[in-house]
């Protein structure tokens, strides 16, 4: 065997090609998988604290969407002309002058049964002010209606819209449903659901409807 006396160069080893680029390859891999990480991080804190700082927005109930579609205050009320319970007719325009509350009801609808107490005392108390409460039943029968007049002793007029027609112009889609209209039959206030005392009172009040002294 031949040895390569002193005089002749010594060659350093040799590396194969593909193991000088196999280091640098997986380092870069490495570098990528981490800056992605990082990138992911960014992004997902970032939409944490975004979703954090917002208010929570409830969504929207069967209340607000009959509330949407009552008639718009400041707009003047339409005219009726309805049959009474008692016999005649009566109409919003012959009231024209004086503060009315207009209320639908039916003696099936719970609420309605839990806010007449307080249209009864609303009535009686502000009779002498000049106001009138007009109590507009929906599509029942005579009969049914007096047993609930009877029962809970009002004394405010009870029109009947045996057709619906008048409650459907007046948007009324879910009972109750109350509307203040003025002395020029201009629409102040809506209330969709059962009204009470306070709530109606305190609506007066706005007008300058006070109780006339007893």
């Amino acid at each position: 065997m031949h040895e390569p006396s002193s005089s002749e160069p010594i060659a350093p080893p040799q590396m194969s090609s593909g193991h000088r680029g196999q280091r640098p390859l997986w380092h870069l891999l490495a570098l990528n998988i981490a800056l992605l990480a990082v990138l992911v991080s960014a992004v997902w804190l970032t939409l944490w604290f975004l979703r954090r700082s917002e208010a929570p927005r409830p969504a929207p109930s069967a209340g607000d969407f009959l509330a949407a579609q009552a008639l718009t205050i400041g707009t003047v009320a339409p005219e009726f002309t309805l049959p009474q319970l008692d016999g005649g007719q009566i109409s919003l325009g012959q009231l024209r002058g004086r503060p009315v509350l207009v209320n639908f009801w039916a003696t099936w609808c719970a609420p309605c049964r839990s806010e007449m107490p307080a249209l009864q005392r609303v009535a009686a108390q502000y009779a002498g002010s000049g106001l009138v409460v007009i109590g507009i039943n929906q599509l029942e029968d005579e009969a049914t209606v007096q047993e609930f007049v009877r029962e809970f002793g009002l004394t405010f007029p009870i029109a009947l819209d045996r057709d619906g027609v008048t409650s459907r112009t007046w948007r009324v889609y879910g009972i109750p449903q109350t509307y203040l209209v003025d002395r020029d039959g201009t629409i102040r206030k809506a209330w969709v659901g059962p009204v009470t005392e306070q709530s109606v009172t305190r609506a007066l009040d706005e007008l300058g409807i006070r109780p006339a002294p007893s």
